[in-house]
């Protein structure tokens, strides 16, 4: 390739583009320049969210493959652990409740109210809101945001028995 040839060409090119420009009338010379920096504004625009997606292309794929490699390998070991205790005779310890249930029948005891879905929406109510309904006396629903007391629980009980 001849580096000399094109650099003439691209100088000749630009010679007529200036005497083209200069011919032009004052409003025709602002809206050429008005035209370069839009198209300079879309390319930049189109590069940089080209370049974003290929970036989340790239972290959901290794992400992906990460997961894919971990589940294999927790697979593995449940695998090799059921193996072990098939093979050794030994029994499999059973997991322990947590504590968490012993927390919530705490709070739970103080009031005998169920609240497990809004009155107006039907939607399930939370964990948290169930504390705050018990600590408070006082919830809102996270869809609709019907205030939810404690007359609404006892309607929801009447109706449920």
């Amino acid at each position: 390739m001849d580096w000399e040839n094109v650099f003439n060409n691209i100088g000749f090119w630009y010679d007529v583009f200036i005497e083209w420009y200069l011919d032009q009338p004052i409003y025709g010379q602002v809206l050429a320049i008005i035209g370069l920096i839009a198209l300079c504004a879309l390319a930049i625009t189109l590069v940089y969210y080209m370049i974003k997606g290929i970036a989340y292309l790239l972290y959901y794929m290794f992400k992906g493959i990460y997961l894919l490699l971990k589940y294999i390998g927790y697979g593995f070991y449940k695998l090799t652990e059921g193996f072990y205790y098939l093979v050794s005779g030994k029994p499999k310890p059973s997991k322990k409740e947590s504590s968490q249930k012993d927390v919530q029948n705490d709070y739970t005891s103080e009031y005998q109210y169920n609240l497990e879905y809004c009155s107006e929406c039907g939607r399930k109510m939370s964990q948290r809101m169930k504390y705050y309904f018990e600590k408070n006396g006082i919830a809102y629903c996270e869809k609709c945001g019907t205030r939810l007391t404690q007359n609404h629980a006892l309607r929801i009980i009447s109706i449920s028995h």
